[in-house]
């Protein structure tokens, strides 16, 4: 069991100062669990407490006040990140993000000449520069690289100008870069891609204005439904990160940062749609494999190899081979 009084005593052990009144704010606030009572004996009145230790959820609020300066995005964050919060109110909250950022994306937009289309170019150009990323670029001949360029301009102008936006155009000009860099045959990049198409709807995924609709549509199971695979995606990536010699508060910061910014959304709309469209998808079996094959690596399976880049033993190779014959076997039947 665990208190007030004993959690705002560890964050300061982390060097993280709260006081009483702040966690209560919080808890009013649906970013920490509610508490539960117990009895202290008859005449003494009664203890409140946590069962589950909160101490990981506190260290991630503080962090996200911190960089958002909202509770409705704080406790967004959370409950992508795979913490205890109400679902129906990170629903609520997501539409507010979304409009929010909209409004932010329309902004940056008017900043450039040509828009959206403008703003990807310019995000392209500066990768180019970039120190850690140039020499990839250097592999494809100018020709290509204008092509990429030009996909990233017009992807920012598909996500974002919702008057604008053509779907199959967008579609076609992804089968066309495929096809371009990959030689790959055109008829079965494009039988592949509307395949693709068909089970997503990448609008929903990526554009804002159909992102909004979609999460507006998610019924209460549905929601549900995304709540587990949030949290078993966000165990999963626990166990990864305490292989990696950081402290305790870096690795809540980095598990809040990669769900909130990127997997969570991803994981919990693409939930849903494959589940309208194939529900007998055995989400919860293909999670629970992957966090089981996590959770045996151990730091002694991380080697460095004599080039200086990082792998992975022998016989945590032989684990994950395991581990995807596993997952061929649950999706066999879906596919078959």
């Amino acid at each position: 069991m665990y208190t007030p009084a004993q959690l705002r005593e560890r964050l300061l052990e982390l060097g993280i100062h709260r006081d009483l009144r702040t966690l209560t704010n919080w808890r009013q606030n649906g970013l920490l669990p509610r508490l539960q009572r117990i009895g202290a004996g008859r005449g003494r009145g009664a203890k409140w407490f946590w069962h589950d230790d909160p101490l990981e959820q506190a260290i991630a609020i503080g962090w996200l006040l911190r960089r958002s300066g909202r509770m409705d995005e704080t406790l967004l964050g959370l409950w992508l990140a795979g913490y205890h919060v109400d679902p129906v109110a990170a629903q609520r909250a997501w539409i507010q993000h979304l409009k929010r950022e909209q409004h932010r994306r329309q902004r940056a937009a008017f900043r450039y000449s040509g828009g959206f289309y403008g703003l990807g170019r310019s995000w392209w150009r500066r990768l180019q520069s970039d120190e850690v990323l140039r020499t990839p670029w250097q592999d494809y001949s100018a020709s290509d690289r204008k092509v990429l360029g030009d996909l990233l301009g017009d992807s920012q102008e598909w996500m974002r100008d919702d008057s604008e936006r053509d779907d199959d155009a967008y579609k076609n000009q992804i089968a066309e870069l495929i096809i371009r860099l990959a030689k790959a045959d055109r008829d079965e990049v494009y039988e592949w891609i509307d395949d693709v198409w068909k089970v997503l709807d990448p609008a929903s995924l990526f554009a804002i204005t159909p992102s909004i609709k979609f999460i507006q549509s998610i019924s209460q199971q549905e929601r549900n439904a995304a709540n587990e695979s949030l949290v078993d995606l966000a165990s999963a990536l626990q166990q990864a990160l305490e292989l990696v010699p950081i402290d305790r508060v870096n690795r809540v910061m980095i598990r809040v940062a990669v769900m909130g910014d990127f997997l969570g959304p991803l994981v919990a709309k693409l939930r849903i749609q494959v589940s309208r469209q194939i529900s007998a998808l055995p989400f919860r079996q293909i999670f629970l494999l992957l966090h089981d094959f996590v959770k045996g690596v151990q730091s002694t399976d991380i080697i460095t190899k004599t080039d200086g880049t990082l792998g992975i033993s022998e016989r945590a190779r032989m684990e994950w081979e395991a581990t995807k014959k596993k997952l061929s076997q649950l999706l066999t039947p879906i596919g078959g």
